[in-house]
């Protein structure tokens, strides 16, 4: 009888519990930061469920491959880089977040909120789905970013939040120089608030035209899911087509790159093959040493083309790669990831250099972004025989 009792109050608790929530849900007081069905907001600054996003949240320490120099996170404007899946199309990844849409304070860390990470920069976990997004599809990332910043108190902006629910306002963007007719496939991400897709994203999908693209959503949350918000994304847009979102809980968002790549295939955009693209056959003299390689057709490879040919002295470094520094600044700097495989040939931002990469993609975790360009096709053996230093040019084969 004493189990009983308690499986009844137990059952009882929780319709109480689910009836308050929908209540609250429906007199637009929930903000459900990250998740869909919650009150929880992930920069709440408290070691409690941090919720209010995804977005805002910045992930765990042990985050990634992904780039975190601040000189990668994504500005309001589309920087094209020629990307497109494997069947040919154009995609752009558009992501609203808090961060980079609200004022927070100079010394915010990570002790501040449970779901920020500082290193060498900030993301916010639905910018961080974005880039992983994009580290395997390619496309461009391009931050919806409104006129006015959110504000960083979670209570405010909580009540902001709600405000703009009842009201069906629409906040107002800031200007770029986004085309979206450039595009044929669009991604959307935001975190899940109130149950539901931020307001600044129902702008975004007012602001354009998406009768003829494929729109697809991806959201992060607290533990609550998508709520409605992919019923949201497909009214709002009009979109001629869309496809099954991705819902990942922030927590989870650190480790999400098989999950990602899972989605990514289960609905049919295919990773991006370097073979599949356009490719210039290219020279690399070292010594009285010829390689044979290709240059691929990205924004970033032609610009660094127009320099060919190119010499660089380059320095080996832990028998893995040799690189050295350019004396040009290229300015379409566009599919940076922190991994690489043997052959590949990349330019770093973040040190202004070109590198070869010739050993070691078992261990290939870098600690800042590369951005491939091409690729060595003859045998890399000749690496292992090289000097600590080398002068190498690259030219266009005849």
């Amino acid at each position: 009888m004493k189990i009983k009792f308690k499986a009844l109050i137990f059952v009882l608790t929780a319709v109480i519990i689910t009836t308050t929530l929908t209540a609250c849900q429906n007199d637009g007081e929930l903000l459900n930061g990250e998740g869909s069905n919650s009150i929880s907001i992930s920069d709440k600054n408290s070691s409690s469920t941090s919720s209010f996003e995804s977005s805002t949240n910045y992930l765990s320490s042990s985050s990634s491959s992904l780039s975190s120099d601040t000189s990668n996170v994504p500005s309001n404007t589309s920087e094209p880089m020629g990307s497109s899946s494997k069947n040919g199309e154009k995609i752009l990844i558009a992501y609203f977040s808090r961060w980079g849409n609200t004022e927070y304070p100079d010394d915010i860390d990570a002790s501040a909120s449970a779901s920020i990470v500082i290193d060498n920069g900030r993301f916010g976990t639905t910018e961080y789905v974005a880039r992983l997004i994009q580290e395997t599809v390619g496309g461009d990332i391009h931050l919806i970013k409104t006129v006015t910043p959110y504000t960083a108190d979670f209570d405010d902006l909580r009540d902001v939040n709600h405000k703009e629910m009842a009201d069906n306002f629409l906040p107002e963007l800031a200007d770029s120089d986004l085309d979206i007719s450039n595009y044929d496939t669009v991604f959307i991400g935001y975190p899940v608030w109130a149950t539901d897709v931020p307001q600044a994203v129902i702008s975004f999908l007012d602001q354009f035209d998406f009768s003829d693209k494929t729109v697809i959503p991806f959201c992060t949350h607290d533990g609550y899911g998508a709520g409605g918000s992919y019923s949201t994304i497909a009214s709002a847009s009009k979109a001629k087509n869309t496809a099954d979102g991705l819902a990942i809980e922030a927590k989870n968002v650190p480790s999400a790159k098989s999950t990602v790549t899972s989605w990514l295939n289960s609905i049919g955009i295919t990773e991006i093959n370097s073979n599949d693209m356009a490719e210039t056959a290219i020279k690399i003299k070292i010594g009285e040493t010829v390689l044979d390689g290709v240059l691929y057709d990205t924004a970033l490879a032609r610009e660094i083309k127009e320099y060919f040919p190119l010499t660089v002295s380059m320095v080996g470094y832990i028998g893995r790669e040799y690189y050295g520094g350019v004396d040009f600044y290229p300015e379409n700097l566009d599919g940076g990831k922190r991994t690489f495989e043997n052959g590949d040939i990349t330019y770093c931002e973040a040190h202004h250099n070109m590198a070869i990469f010739y050993a070691q993609t078992d261990n290939s975790t870098l600690s800042v972004d590369v951005i491939p360009i091409g690729k060595v096709t003859s045998d890399l053996a000749v690496f292992d025989t090289l000097d600590s230093r080398e002068t190498i040019t690259f030219s266009i084969a005849e």
